[in-house]
């Protein structure tokens, strides 16, 4: 199965319902900013996945992808405001909507982004029972996404926190929206109840798998493929799963360790010495740490699809899984 070559054809398929959201709506700047991530494209893979789940239980994908495109929202908004809070100047190889307009635009493009989504989601032809499940387990997941991206803040630059720290903000910040997905698009498919915690539980996993991939990749990546700056974590001070392990590996007091820390978190430091931090988070074995713990995530996510009918959906989600840790941007 080519993962990619689907994966593709989806999100391309769903670009027209996505975009078709925005069209309207003024000033202009205003909308020009709500549309620039939305427009950029993307890998699409939450709506993807409700679609996919949505077959996957038996029912008809395309139910699910009004759903899935109202997360895609949600998710973008969130782009938005985390590269803000982050002072990252780049997305997906274009200017940050703060860079290329500025913070009170892009504090309401994603206020916008945000509200179109629950406009949507308010608009999803299901019965009443289905949109209140759905209404609500969207407003819970951006509710935990919230407290996900306070920690994230929080964590900046704490030496304290551990790695199970790390991966609760995970789940929190980035699986949600992920979970939300698979178990919006099996309810909407008709699914059982086993299979809708089953399905939310696999893209839980998949979403931390695919996070701590993510930080691997902005160490080690391409950034003209992953269109943000290699090592930008490493200046925000982010508390990764390789930085955590590779401090608790350095120990206090070793040479490393305290090169590591005079460049973590610090915004002035030049290339060369992001590039040697980076050099010391795999030489103390955080980078590869990381790795092996995405592909035990994505293992455990793939046995949560037992409870599915054989099909060519189950296919693609044990795919997407493999997937998460095998991409390169």
């Amino acid at each position: 199965m080519d993962i990619f070559e689907i994966l593709n054809n989806r999100a391309r398929d769903l670009e027209p319902l996505i975009t078709g959201y925005l069209k309207e709506g003024r000033p202009e700047n205003l909308m020009d900013a709500v549309r620039h991530y939305p427009m950029a494209g993307g890998k699409r893979m939450r709506p993807v996945v409700a679609m996919v789940v949505a077959d996957a239980v038996g029912g008809k994908g395309k139910d699910a992808a009004p759903f899935g495109a109202a997360l895609e929202l949600v998710h973008n908004f969130t782009l938005v405001h985390d590269d803000l809070m982050d002072n990252d100047d780049t997305r997906r190889g274009l200017p940050a909507v703060h860079v290329k307009w500025d913070m009170p635009t892009a504090v309401l493009a994603g206020d916008a982004l945000f509200a179109k989504a629950f406009e949507v989601l308010a608009e999803l032809e299901v019965s009443d029972d289905k949109l209140r499940r759905l209404l609500k387990l969207t407003a819970q997941s951006v509710w935990i996404l919230a407290e996900g991206q306070q920690l994230d803040t929080n964590y900046e630059n704490n030496p304290n926190i551990t790695v199970e720290d790390y991966l609760t903000m995970v789940e929190k910040k980035t699986s949600v929206l992920f979970a939300a997905a698979a178990a919006g698009g099996a309810i909407i498919g008709g699914a059982n109840e086993k299979q809708v915690c089953d399905l939310y539980d696999y893209a839980n996993m998949l979403g931390i798998a695919f996070q701590l991939w993510d930080d691997v990749i902005g160490l080690t990546g391409d950034e003209s493929i992953t269109g943000k700056p290699v090592g930008s974590d490493i200046r925000n001070g982010k508390r990764t799963a390789i930085v955590i392990k590779a401090l608790s590996k350095g120990g206090r007091g070793h040479p490393k360790y305290d090169e590591l820390l005079n460049v973590l978190g610090n915004q002035d430091a030049s290339d060369e010495e992001v590039r040697r931090a980076i050099d010391i988070l795999r030489e103390l074995g955080g980078v590869s740490y990381a790795t092996e713990l995405a592909e035990r995530y994505v293992k455990s996510a793939k046995e949560k699809l037992s409870s599915l009918p054989d099909s060519k959906h189950k296919e693609f989600l044990v795919a997407l899984a493999d997937f998460a840790v095998a991409r390169s941007y």
